[in-house]
């Protein structure tokens, strides 16, 4: 049997009789396309038997291009000002305005003879943020940072977009500038709004709060020695299309801030923090280390911080660019660290949230600085037990995986009864980091008493059995996943003492089991509340205001990965 290479001029023609391509005012077309290797900023008649045509913004009863009324085309100008004629002609095609054939550039010919490059086209216009309304009752939030324009972000921005939030949390390093020249800050920031992925997020017009961090303040965990910070300040405010009366451009030094927002009985207090703007070194390759002193918010933004908890609300969600609740990497000396001193600040803090003998992710983290992070859980602790909030959810970005935490606070005789907080990681868009991570604050994989179905003992990781260490649920000679649920110092699992794992929709002393991916032994490299292998993942919290209940998961391109329901 003989095959046949169709043409484009086939194609065309087969798709013309198909769809009967419509006649179009230029005003349908898009400003640039691709046609066979050249490069249109105008109208063609290649392969379209002298007809005018142009490939169109948006499809026509499914027709994806158009034949245009040439009397609509406007006039394209070269780069000394002059006219395009109309039509340029060349070996056998008519254009109106400008190509590539045959050249690098957009060029057309001229009414006074010979040929031009044409000016460049003019970037589309940039648009705006939305912002969020007061008056506006949450119920879904989403959340996430490390914006990279690789991998799967467009099909995790394109799913989270069809959620249809209430607001959007960018958590930081929203643009990977690490620069102290504010015009290229500027210009990374206008191409990010200018990609094609993230132009359909604005145009969704979801409303939208933000913090930055480290590569969007300026340099790699810089704080407030960064040089540019105040002219940094400008440009994030810029980008993110703040109201002019905004304190923070009248005078505000970082860009905390805070809103309320919903009615009566049914108010989320957001809070996003500037954890770098003030922050002393944490180590002393980033300057003078200030022991004791040292600060991460500096102390206005605490006196406001203090405040703005005592204002009465439902729930409280705290944005902050790097994660809150994960305890003291301790694989390395306590004396590298900036905040150190000469140890007892440091130490009394570590011991009064009754982590000693915790150790925890190795990367950025409030615990760098102890003291500063038992200042904070107190506050909040605080402001539960004085009744003002009901739940406490951390927000967090940068390290390019997702998590579901949960920390209990211990009592306090200053700050009242013990507190459970809970924290969601949400890091990044075309962002992976398929590594173990320490966390012994992860959230609990609940298990039962050796299969009795009642799902109230915390799995203990990580445990040995037969010899190999496990991070997570297994199903090793059972039919079911399982866990140890006591262990000896050496980790090794005590006999007898095991359940299943708590399945999607079981009771746990929290709350319930939401979403497990069947395939999360793919997304991870410990348990489940780990996500980290999936490409792209951000966050959602699903505030359910009848039932009081909220929902955290960790969301990847492809599906809800893993969530828990608690009770507010």
């Amino acid at each position: 049997m003989k095959t046949y290479t169709l043409t484009p001029a086939v194609l065309m023609l087969m798709s013309s009789v198909a769809n009967a391509e419509p006649e179009v005012h230029y005003e349908s077309c898009k400003s640039t396309f691709n046609y066979l290797a050249a490069q249109y900023q105008g109208t063609t008649d290649k392969n379209n038997s002298g007809s005018q045509w142009c490939y169109l913004k948006q499809s026509i009863e499914g027709a994806t291009w158009g034949h245009v009324r040439t009397e609509t085309i406007p006039e394209f100008k070269t780069v000394t000002g002059k006219a395009c004629k109309t039509p340029s002609e060349y070996q056998g095609e008519k254009f109106y305005g400008c190509t590539t054939r045959n050249h690098t550039a957009p060029w057309c010919y001229i009414e006074e003879g010979g040929w031009e490059e044409c000016q460049p086209e003019a970037p589309p216009a940039l648009l705006a943020h939305t912002q969020p309304l007061q008056s506006k009752r949450l119920d879904r939030v989403a959340l996430g940072s490390c914006f990279k324009t690789k991998g799967d972000m467009p099909e995790a921005l394109a799913k989270l977009i069809g959620q249809q939030p209430d607001l959007f949390l960018w958590l930081g390093d929203n643009i990977y500038a690490d620069t102290t020249d504010m015009a290229v800050m500027r210009q990374k920031y206008d191409d990010k709004k200018n990609n094609s992925e993230y132009r359909k997020f604005l145009e969704a017009k979801i409303p939208v709060m933000a913090i930055w961090d480290d590569h969007d303040f300026g340099w790699n965990n810089e704080g407030k020695h960064y040089p540019q910070r105040v002219n940094a300040q400008k440009e994030y405010l810029r980008h993110f299309d703040v109201d002019k009366a905004d304190p923070r451009l009248n005078g505000q030094a970082g860009i905390y801030e805070a809103k309320m927002l919903g009615g009566s009985g049914e108010t989320t207090h957001v809070i996003t923090l500037d954890a770098r703007y003030f922050r002393s070194p944490t180590f002393s390759s980033y300057g003078a280390c200030e022991g004791e002193s040292s600060t991460i918010l500096g102390e206005a933004q605490w006196q406001w911080l203090e405040q703005e908890l005592q204002k009465p609300s439902e729930i409280k969600l705290i944005a902050s660019g790097i994660q809150v609740l994960p305890p003291l990497h301790q694989g390395r000396s306590k004396t590298n660290y900036c905040a150190y001193g000469d140890g007892k600040t440091f130490n009394a803090a570590i011991a009064s949230l009754e982590e000693t003998n915790m150790s925890g992710t190795s990367y950025e983290s409030w615990a760098e600085m102890p003291a500063q992070r038992e200042r904070l859980l107190r506050l909040v602790q605080k402001s539960v037990n004085e009744g003002k909030t009901k739940a406490v959810v951390f927000l967090s970005g940068d390290q390019h995986w997702g998590e579901l935490l949960q920390k209990t606070i211990p009592a306090s005789s200053a700050y009242g009864q013990a507190v459970n907080v809970y924290e969601v990681t949400a890091s990044g868009f075309g962002q992976n980091w398929p590594y173990h991570i320490e966390n012994p604050l992860r959230l609990p994989i609940y298990a039962d008493d050796k299969g009795d179905g009642n799902f109230a003992k915390a799995c203990q990781l990580p445990f040995k059995y037969a010899g190999v260490t496990y991070q997570g649920c297994i199903t090793r000679d059972n039919d079911k996943p399982w866990c140890y649920t006591q262990v000896d110092d050496n980790q090794k699992g005590i006999e007898g003492e095991w359940g299943n794992c708590a399945p999607a929709g079981a009771s746990i002393p929290t709350g319930r089991v939401g979403a497990i991916s069947k395939d999360i032994a793919k997304l991870t490299t410990s348990n489940r509340h780990l996500i980290n292998k999936s490409g792209s993942n951000y966050g959602l919290i699903d505030i359910d205001w009848q039932n009081r209940e909220l929902k955290m998961s960790i969301e990847t391109a492809n599906e809800e990965a893993v969530s828990t329901i608690i009770k507010f």
